[in-house]
C-alpha cells in the first residue's frame, strides 16, 4: 500500500509538471505582459500619421469590420502571425471589407540587452507611418527580426530598413534618431494593457479575440470577419 501511494503521488506530480510544461511551451515566442486596470492617461500631443481616433493605434485600411492587431517587433510569434495573415489581410483590404488597426506595443523591452528594443523599433515604425510606409516597414522589421536577449537592430539598421522599403530623405532618419514617438509607443502599450491585452500577438475582430495560433490561422480570421459582417 505504501508503495502504491508513492507511485500515485509520483504520477500526480509528473502529471502536474507536464501540464505546466505544455502550457509554457504554448507561449514560446509570444510576448507577455501583466494586464492592468490603470488609466493610461491622456494621449501624447504627437501621434504618427494615420493614428486611430483614440491615438492608440495606426489605421491601415477603412471598412465595415474592424480588425485590431497587437504586435511587438521582438516577438517571434508576432513575426509568424504577420507572415501568415498578410495575404488574407491584403485581400480583405482590397475588397474594402475591413478597418485594419495596428497597435505596435513594447511589451518585451526587458527582453533585449540593453533593454528597450521593442520601444525603439515601434518608434521607428511610427516614423515610417509618417512617411506612409508603416505596413511595409513592419514587414521588413519582422523579416530582419533580431533574437531575444540580444541588442536588437541598431539605430543605423533601423534607418537602413527604411531605405529598403523606399523611405528616402533625411526626415525619417532624423525621426528615428530623435525618437519623438516614444511617448506614443508607451501610450499604445498602456492602453493595450488596460484593455486586458496581455499577450502578443493578439488579434481581435470587432472586439472579439480570434485564435491565430493554430494551423488554420487564416481560416479563423476569415471566418470571424464573415461572421461579423452578417
Amino acid at each position: 500500500m505504501v508503495h502504491r501511494r508513492h507511485r500515485r503521488r509520483r504520477t500526480a506530480v509528473v502529471s502536474t509538471v507536464a501540464v505546466v510544461v505544455v502550457a509554457g511551451a504554448a507561449l514560446v515566442g509570444a510576448g507577455l505582459v501583466r494586464a492592468n486596470n490603470s488609466d493610461p492617461g491622456e494621449a501624447p500631443a504627437r501621434a504618427p500619421r494615420g493614428a486611430s481616433a483614440d491615438k492608440a493605434g495606426i489605421t491601415a485600411a477603412e471598412g465595415p469590420v474592424r480588425i485590431d492587431l497587437y504586435l511587438d517587433y521582438l516577438c517571434p510569434e508576432c513575426r509568424n502571425t504577420e507572415r501568415t495573415l498578410s495575404p488574407a489581410l491584403t485581400s480583405l483590404k482590397a475588397k474594402g471589407d475591413i478597418r485594419l488597426v495596428y497597435h505596435p506595443v513594447a511589451f518585451l523591452d526587458d527582453y533585449s540587452d540593453p533593454g528597450g528594443y521593442s520601444s525603439r523599433a515601434a518608434s521607428a515604425a511610427a516614423c515610417a507611418a509618417d512617411a506612409g510606409r508603416f505596413e511595409e516597414y513592419t514587414a521588413a522589421l519582422f523579416a530582419g527580426q533580431p533574437p531575444e536577449r540580444g541588442p536588437g537592430l541598431s539605430q543605423a539598421q533601423l534607418i537602413a530598413t527604411g531605405r529598403d522599403v523606399g523611405i528616402t530623405g533625411d526626415s525619417f532618419a532624423r525621426c528615428v534618431r530623435d525618437a519623438p514617438h516614444k511617448p506614443w509607443v508607451t501610450y499604445v502599450s498602456d492602453v493595450a494593457a488596460s484593455r486586458k491585452v496581455s499577450m502578443t500577438p493578439t488579434v481581435m475582430v470587432d472586439g472579439a479575440r480570434v485564435d491565430v495560433t493554430g494551423k488554420d490561422a487564416t481560416g479563423e480570421l476569415t471566418r470571424a470577419v464573415e461572421k461579423a459582417r452578417r
